[in-house]
């Protein structure tokens, strides 16, 4: 949008998402919440929200938030899911995309463990919870909904290492090297063992509000999604 003339301003809590945009040449960056902006009402024609509102404590907050500084409405890039974390619902037995059943609260209570003994603090929060994208979408339905892409992915084991190296997951942010070291190779080890998701349709949609609508159903009563 900036390349196509539009004056855009990026808002982040994160330094280094940040010193991301700034290295795609967007200039105009202010560190904050996006739940409490010091923008005053109606400052800009329009807000996009990419790829937040499944790591933000409060979606609806974060989306009256917006419409109060928008004079139109608000976009918001979004992940069409079926379930919570469908890839990860627990079932008796083993298959494509499925986990015994307490494989996770046994992989959960060792990650907490590998994080007591590098002192590591840690928020569980920081993990994607993409079932908020699809309660915010209940709870406000928007003025319109478009899908944008359906694309067939296959992630396995070895891709979802691989991202861990890289540092792709936003919730290994701060982590000590040697943890991570030992995240990987304990991955590595259990990969035989750790169901792939198998091929699944990535579909991504974008939803528009008035800013009127959202502001409106707050005067009526608050949502808490």
């Amino acid at each position: 949008m900036a390349r196509l003339g539009v004056h855009t301003v990026g808002v982040d809590i994160s330094r280094r998402m940040m010193e991301g945009a700034r290295s795609k040449g967007l200039s105009s960056l202010l560190q904050a919440d996006g739940t409490r902006t010091p923008f005053r009402d109606m400052s800009f024609d329009s807000v996009l929200l990419a790829h937040v509102i499944h790591i933000v404590d409060s979606p609806s907050e974060l989306l009256h938030e917006a419409a109060r500084v928008s004079r139109v409405g608000v976009f918001a890039l979004l992940r069409k899911t079926n379930e919570d974390r469908p890839w990860r619902r627990s079932s008796g037995g083993s298959g494509p995309g499925l986990f015994p059943a307490d494989y996770l609260e046994e992989r959960r209570a060792w990650f907490r463990k590998l994080a007591e003994k590098y002192h590591w603090a840690w928020d569980e929060k920081r993990f994607r919870d993409w079932g908020k994208e699809r309660k915010l979408l209940e709870a406000e339905p928007p003025d319109e909904l478009v899908q944008v892409s359906d694309t067939v992915v296959l992630d396995t084991v070895e891709d979802r290492i691989a991202r861990l190296k890289k540092g792709a997951y936003a919730f290994t942010s701060g982590m000590p090297p040697e943890m991570k070291e030992e995240l990987i190779a304990d991955m590595q080890r259990r990969a035989s063992l750790m169901p792939d998701r198998g091929p699944r349709h990535l579909i991504y949609q974008v939803a528009f509000w008035k800013s009127e609508a959202v502001l409106g159903r707050r005067r009526v009563g608050k949502i808490d999604v």
